[in-house]
C-alpha cells in the first residue's frame, strides 16, 4: 500500500454520510462535506471519486465495544457492497474499498469540536460532526497505513 493517490473516508449513517479525502500523497485527511443518505448517495460518492481521482475508499465500520458487529456495522457493510457494485458498473473496480473499525470516532469528534472552541450552535449541526468523524476515520487509517517509506537518517 505504498502507492500514492487520494483516499476517501466515509462515516456512514442512516440519515447522513460524512466524506473526507486525503491529499494526493495520502498523508493528511480533510473533511470535505456531509451528504444526505438518499437514493442518490452512491452516485454522489462515485462523482466525488471521479472528480478527485480517489484510489481507495475507507468506510467506517461501527463495531460494538466487544468487537462484534451490530445493526450499524451491518448497515455500513451493506453500503460498502452497494458501492462496490456501482464502482464495477462504472469501470472503477480498481478503487479498493476497506472497512475500518471506527469505534469511539463520533465521541472523539464531539470532544475535538469542544477543544477547538467550536460554538455550541455549530456543534449542534449534525453535518459538522459527521464530516469530522469521516476525517478522523480516514486519518486513523492513513496513520496505520503509511503511503511512503520513511526517510532514513543516512539518506538525509
Amino acid at each position: 500500500m505504498l502507492e500514492s493517490g487520494r483516499v476517501m473516508g466515509i462515516d456512514y449513517g442512516v440519515k447522513r454520510v460524512g466524506i473526507a479525502v486525503s491529499d494526493p500523497m495520502g498523508i493528511i485527511a480533510q473533511g470535505i462535506e456531509t451528504l444526505q443518505n438518499d437514493q442518490a448517495i452512491v452516485s454522489k460518492i462515485i462523482d466525488i471519486v471521479k472528480k478527485m481521482a480517489v484510489k481507495e475508499i475507507v468506510i467506517g465500520k461501527p463495531l460494538k465495544l466487544s468487537g462484534l458487529e451490530g445493526d450499524s456495522a451491518a448497515g455500513a457493510a451493506n453500503f460498502a457492497d452497494r458501492l462496490r457494485r456501482k464502482l464495477a458498473q462504472e469501470r472503477l473496480d480498481s478503487v479498493e474499498i476497506v472497512e475500518w473499525d471506527e469505534r469511539f470516532t463520533t465521541n472523539i469528534a464531539k470532544q475535538t469540536q469542544i477543544e477547538m472552541g467550536m460554538r455550541k450552535k455549530e456543534r449542534q449541526k449534525k453535518g459538522n460532526l459527521d464530516r469530522m468523524a469521516s476525517q478522523l476515520i480516514l486519518q486513523s487509517y492513513l496513520d496505520a497505513h503509511p503511503r511512503s517509506k520513511p526517510v532514513k537518517e543516512k539518506e538525509l
